[in-house]
């Protein structure tokens, strides 16, 4: 799994790895028995110290949905406990809050926010389109 890390963002590193995983398993990227790259290895990945990574894989597995097995990794637990439907809500609203932070640091108005977000809408709408 590959993690993007905004420097810019109000939330500290180990949070955005754990919504990313949270995300992957929501939409199903990730399933359950799927290995997690090592603490190590995401470390390197994103430019961030062990322990901040070690933080993330521990909350996940406090949350019940990672387990990690000594010697072997960390992999994902079932569909991580019902995450789907109202995780992956919870989620998206978290990541439209932080949207419409940044808009309002832009200064952009409620008509210029909503404009975009139709526009984006709709190409991702007829991308959707074309693929059927």
């Amino acid at each position: 799994m590959i993690f993007r890390i905004d420097p810019l963002s109000p939330k500290p590193v180990y949070q955005q790895v754990i919504d990313q995983v949270k995300y992957a398993i929501a939409s199903g990227r990730l399933a359950e028995g799927d290995r997690l790259d090592t603490i190590r290895d995401v470390a390197v990945q994103v430019r961030a110290n062990r322990n901040t990574i070690a933080r993330a894989y521990q909350e996940l597995e406090r949350e019940g949905l990672i387990r990690t097995r000594v010697g072997l990794g960390s992999f994902v637990c079932g569909d991580g406990g019902g995450l789907a439907k109202a995780k992956a809500r919870r989620i998206l609203t978290e990541q439209i809050d932080d949207l419409l932070a940044r808009a309002h640091q832009f200064r952009l108005s409620e008509e210029e926010v909503l404009a975009l977000l139709r526009e984006r809408l709709n190409r991702v709408q007829l991308s959707s389109d074309d693929a059927t």
